[in-house]
């Protein structure tokens, strides 16, 4: 089983190599642009196909730049190029244009090599050494290997963002934990032959902070303009990013934590899509739409790796409509599940979470009988709140 983690470095380069870095950058946006035009003019995704069109005549262009930049320009072109097209079977958007790339692709191993404190890196002047500062977090992937990086360019500083990969020995779970992820909660189902828990993580906090920026950010666009709207824009988006994944990253140890604790294979919805078949009118659609879903499950996911167990994606079909007891499909209705069949209630994303659990095939049926299910419902769940 192999985890992949990322870690971002900040570079302190001379004035010199400055320089350099700033004419890399404004070659590489050029040679990206060039392939994203190439191939929207033949239409093609084909990484074999926009190589043989292009390759030979930006080599000739840019004679003195390495020619794996090409390689990583195609693969991002390409992915530009995949995104509209997938975008636009949905709706009618504008052709992707490059206007401003701060972004250079170094997957290929011909293009740095990485060590502690400094990167080394091909350039059009040749090999320019970079330092860095180590800093603590970063020390944790000592020993991983290096699977790729990114150089960014940001406000006038430059950023080296290294994927660290590391292989990790797969445990035998004990258990399953079952995960639904809400608008403002997190719900567990922790299910073991002998012992049946739930959890609920209140992360509602986030909620309340995406509302608050977002009325701000409405109240900026109304009343400012220009460069002032800009910066304003930013300055509040960054600093609602920072404290939503402050939250997020805390909820997701919490969970890892719990997986370690308990030995159980963490179960999770696939929501892919999901954003797709939301349909609830405007103000709704808004609210689920800010909702942080992939994060969540992707900040769980790599923490649950590294405790060594793999989480398995479900389908998320039903799961907060199924009766626990008797198997019954009833309509949601509020916070408060209850199956017009038997009689059931509990709370909805208990149920959820513990019928995602279920779907899991290492549970071939309830480990439980129904009545002893029944009775696990009406145990207290756990809470925890998690504030920013």
């Amino acid at each position: 089983m192999l985890l992949n983690e990322t870690c971002r470095f900040k570079l302190s380069p001379n004035g010199e190599q400055k320089r350099v870095l700033n004419e890399l950058f404004s070659s590489y946006e050029n040679i990206v642009r060039e392939c994203l035009n190439k191939a929207i003019v033949m239409n093609v995704t084909s990484r074999k196909r926009l190589h043989e069109a292009i390759y030979g005549w930006l080599r000739t262009k840019y004679p003195t730049y390495p020619s794996h930049y090409i390689y990583t320009a195609i693969t991002q072109a390409l992915g530009i190029f995949k995104s509209y097209r997938r975008l636009s079977r949905k709706r009618s958007i504008k052709l992707p244009d490059i206007a401003k790339l701060d972004v250079i692709l170094l997957d290929d191993t011909h293009l740095f090599w990485f060590n502690w404190g400094n990167i080394k890196l091909a350039t059009h002047k040749g090999h320019i050494i970079i330092p860095f500062k180590v800093h603590e977090h970063s020390k944790k992937f000592m020993g991983w290997h290096v699977k790729g990086s990114r150089l960014l360019r940001r406000n006038g500083g430059y950023f080296l963002h290294v994927t660290f990969r590391k292989a990790v020995e797969e445990k035998r779970a004990e258990g399953v934990l079952g995960i639904d992820v809400n608008e403002k909660s997190i719900d567990l189902a922790i299910i073991k032959p002998n012992k049946v828990k739930f959890i609920k993580i209140d992360i509602s906090e986030a909620k309340y902070i995406r509302d608050r920026y977002f009325r701000k950010r409405r109240a900026i666009q109304s009343k400012t303009s220009g460069k002032t709207k800009t910066r304003l824009l930013a300055k509040y988006s960054g600093r609602e990013q920072r404290r939503i994944n402050n939250i997020l990253h805390r909820t997701s140890k919490i969970i890892a934590n719990i997986v370690a604790e308990e030995n159980v294979k963490p179960t999770i919805e696939n929501l892919k899509y999901i954003r797709e078949r939301m349909k609830y009118g405007r103000k709704m659609d808004r609210r689920l739409h800010s909702m942080p879903f992939r994060k969540v499950q992707s900040y769980i996911t790599y923490k649950a790796i590294e405790q060594g167990l793999k989480p398995e994606f479900v389908k998320a079909k039903n799961t907060s409509r199924i009766c626990p007891t008797c198997g019954e499909v009833n309509k949601p209705n509020g916070h408060v599940f209850r199956c017009k069949k038997c009689g059931f209630q509990a709370n909805r994303h208990l149920v959820a979470a513990w019928n995602i659990a279920m779907k899991l095939p290492m549970w071939g049926a309830s480990p439980l009988p129904p009545k002893a299910a029944h009775e696990a419902f009406k145990a207290e769940a756990e809470r925890i709140v998690i504030k920013s």
